[in-house]
Order: structure tokens, then sequence, then C-alpha cells
């Protein structure tokens, strides 16, 4: 692998383009409506009135259509928002969901199945069947799974080591993509969490032997207490989404559920293959407990990720009440509330500059003090083809942007100019035969014990999101009791 720096064009893939620029098809349904029905009232009445009325109604939907918040984000769709909010009564901090006979109602309908395989019949592996809810029905559909992984580590690594580590990933999501793996969606996300302080004071003092000076030994203790808060610990996940019509295709007998969950061991076992191939090695396959237990800790980080007192089930990991928020959302933990706010990366906030493979470090581990956190990468995996014709899309509407800006004489900011590049490196990257289709997302979960200690990590996070490129981050205001689900280990959230 060569000693250059390999980078990465991310904006070619993720920024959202169509033939009449930001304007969504649902608002270019409604002013057609709209002026349907002023024509038809200015025929029919021929009245002045009408005429004036129409022309300002509509340019008055234009402008809130069109408004942006200061985050960037649209104006009209956070006043809808906010009126929803009120009205289930977010201002009266009226609880949303309580534990009892059924899950959070943004989840679902989900089935839990646990699958042992022959070769080790106590240790089931837990397997979520996401109902098709575009049909209705629970013959179609999709199945998760999700096992632990072990991290790449961090630190200053040399550039052919990230180069490697860059070009296996990506024979992986290339390798996934393929028609042979019935898998569409990967998932990997990363828990951080601040290590206490007399645990770290502890950890360091076990690395010291009898035989060390006083003086080294009162050094290392001051130097404990100089770290530990700025130290943290990780755990990451991997979550495969697999269609059921997919994996039922690959039987030949159709309706036999143990075949079905056979199958669906086999295809998890080679995902793990690939992904341990790709520099990170399985460590556990999560069973219905531990999958459990890792969603309670996400609602509630007080709780360890692998306590499993008090967990049965899946179900078992929305044990807390919860209650929606303008800025959080707050759920009830074990010994003292705990504050949520979820945010996403915007397509139109990819970095436009070429990055490295380790691009996202920033956010993984450069937040300082310690936060308590959870940063989540989600690639849906399409065809090639499909990808092609994306990216040729985007490059279309890129050069037609360019030159209307030249014949209205404008001067240009580059945002067009790097564009046109990135669809055009992704073109020619996928005329590599190691390279697939990906539509990626990124989400960042944060958690704290106070709505002022929130706030304040929501800043570290933006400014660590900013020092990798990211030009702004969209919180979900109103929104993120709702947003939760789309970082929990589910492959939630994410469209081609």
């Amino acid at each position: 692998m060569s000693s250059t720096e390999r980078t990465y064009v991310l904006g070619g893939e993720t920024r959202r383009r169509s033939l009449f620029g930001a304007v969504t098809p649902l608002q270019l349904t409604l002013l057609a409506l709209y002026l349907l029905v002023w024509l038809l009232l200015l025929v029919s009445t021929q009245s002045v009135v009408v005429l004036v009325l129409g022309l300002v109604g509509g340019s008055g939907g234009w402008l809130v259509a069109r408004r942006r918040t200061a985050e960037g984000d649209s104006w009209g769709a956070g006043l809808v928002d906010q009126a929803h909010w009120r009205f289930a009564g977010g201002r009266r901090e009226r609880p949303d969901f309580v534990p009892g006979l059924s899950l959070p109602p943004e989840l679902g309908e989900v089935r839990v199945l646990a699958y042992a395989p022959p070769a080790a019949p106590g240790s089931p592996m837990a397997l979520i069947h996401h109902r098709d809810m575009r049909h209705r029905s629970w013959a179609g559909g999709h199945l998760t799974a999700t096992f632990e992984i072990a991290g790449g580590g961090d630190g200053l690594l040399p550039i052919r080591v990230v180069n490697t580590a860059g070009y296996l990933f990506e024979r992986l999501l290339g390798g996934l993509s393929g028609a042979n793996v019935p898998v569409d969606q990967l998932d990997l996300c990363t828990r951080v969490l601040p290590v206490q302080p007399e645990a770290y004071r502890t950890h360091l003092a076990c690395l010291l032997t009898a035989d060390v000076p006083p003086r080294l030994r009162r050094s290392m203790r001051q130097l404990a207490g100089y770290a530990a808060g700025n130290t943290e610990e990780y755990r990451s996940f991997a979550t495969v989404r697999m269609p059921l019509d997919q994996l039922a295709g690959r039987l030949t007998e159709a309706g036999d559920l143990d075949a079905l969950c056979a199958e669906t061991f086999a295809v998890l076992g080679d995902v793990v293959g690939r992904v341990g191939r790709a520099g990170h090695p399985l460590r556990a396959v999560l069973g219905p407990r531990r999958l459990g237990a890792l969603i309670r800790h996400l609602h509630d980080p007080d709780r360890d990720i692998d306590d499993l007192d008090g967990v049965d089930s899946v179900a078992d990991g929305w044990a807390q009440t919860r209650v929606p928020g303008r800025d959080w959302a707050r759920t009830a933990g074990s010994s003292r509330p705990w504050y949520h706010a979820v945010a996403s990366v915007p397509r139109d906030a990819w970095p436009l500059q070429p990055v490295n493979a380790r691009w996202m470090e920033h956010l993984v581990t450069g937040v300082h003090p310690a936060t308590i956190r959870t940063v989540q990468v989600q690639w849906r995996l399409v065809p090639k083809v499909s990808a092609r014709e994306k990216a040729r899309l985007a490059l279309t509407y890129d050069t037609a942007d360019r030159h209307g800006e030249r014949r209205r004489g404008q001067v240009s900011t580059g945002v067009s100019e790097a564009s046109m590049s990135s669809s055009r490196r992704v073109l020619d990257d996928l005329l590599t035969p190691v390279v697939g289709g990906a539509h990626p997302a990124v989400r960042v979960h944060v958690s704290a014990p106070a709505p002022q200690e929130l706030a304040a990590a929501r800043l570290r996070v933006t400014a660590a999101a900013e020092s990798g490129g990211v030009t702004r981050l969209r919180w979900h205001t109103y929104r993120h009791h709702q947003a939760l689900l789309t970082t929990l280990p589910l492959a939630r959230g994410i469209t081609a």
C-alpha cells in the first residue's frame, strides 16, 4: 500500500440534488394544487381580490417553504414539529411512552426470534423481524442482527496503516453490496463512556510492580488524577440488515422458520468473517438478553452494557418512562434521570474536500472533556447501476448549476466545482470491481444527567464535527424522543 495518504470524496454520494434544486416533491405537489384551486376560483369569480389574495398567499407560502433556520434547516418543517410537540403536551412534560405491554410507537411492529445453532445450543442470537410497513405484511420486511466487534484503535497511526484500513473497508462494502450476499445495510456504532477516576487510578496502580521507587509511584498517581477526566473507554457494535425476501429466495423449502433462521445464521457468519478480515474481529454475537441490556444502557447510562439483571428479552431494553422536550428527551434512569439529544449530518453538510479513512476520529476521540455519546455510521448498500445513475444525475445537475452561474455572471463559492469533482470521482470509483454503491448516514447520540450539561456536551460535539470538516449538525429539535430510534442497533432511519 502506498505511503501517500489515500483520500476519499464524500460529497458526490450524499449531497441532495434534484431537477428543481432544494424543492421537494411534496412542495411541488402542494404548489400545483394551490395554483389549480386559485386559477379555478379566479376564472369562476373574475375578481381582483381573488387575484391579489392568490398572489399574496402564494408568495407567503413560497417564502415559508424556502426560509431556513439559523442552523440551515427548514423553517416550515420546524414550525410543524413545534406545533406537534405542543399539541402532544410537550410543554407540560407529559410522558409519551410508559413501559408496559407495548413498545414505543415509532418502533413499529417487530418480532424477536432467538436462534441457537446446533453447535452452540446455549448461545442463542437475537434476530429482530421488522414488519414491512409499506405493505403491512409479515411476509416481507427484514431481519437485523447485532454483534460486538473490536475497534480499530486510536492515536497516531502511519499513513500506510490508515490506507490499508481504508482499502479493506472498501472491499468490505463492495463485497456486501454484491448480489450474492442478502444484505442491504450495515451499521457500525461506537459507544464512548468516560472512565471513572478511581477505577483509572486503580488500573494504573496495578500496572506498577512492587519494586517501583516511591517517587515514581507518586508521579504515576498524580498523572492518573490528571488523565482520568479525559480518559474514555470504547465499545463497538455492528448491525446487519437482511431483506427477508432475499433470505427466503435462498431456501429450497418455503415457509420453514428453522431453515430461515439457519440461513440467516450462515449469512451472518459470512458477514462476520468479512468484517473480521477488514480489521474488526468478532467479540460476541448478541443474544436477546445482551441486546436488551445494550438498548437499556443507551437509555440509562448508569446501567452497564453487560449488566443482565432484570433483562429477559429485547423488549426489556425499553424499561424507562420517556418525556419529550424541545432540546432533549428525558428518560427515567435507575438512579437519576438522563437527558438525551440526537444529531445527524445533513446531506449538504458533508465535507467537500477529500478526507482520509479516519476523518471521523474527531467525533469518536476528539471530544474533551469526556462526554457520554454514541457515534453511528450507516451504509445503505445499493447496486452499482443505481449508484452510477445517481452520480450521473448529480454531475448533470451540478454542471447545469455552474453554467447558470456563469451565464448570470455570479461569482462561485467553490461549492459547485467541488461537488462536480465529487461526482466525477464517484463515477470513476464505481468502475473499480471492489467498490460498491452505498448511501451513508452519520448520527450522534449525546447523554447527560442534567440539561445544562447536555447543552455543554452538544457544543463540544458540534465543535468536534466542525474539526472533521462537517459544516453543521442537525439537532432534532422537538423530535429527540423519536430520533433515539435511529441510534439504536436496529438499522433504522435511512432510505436509499
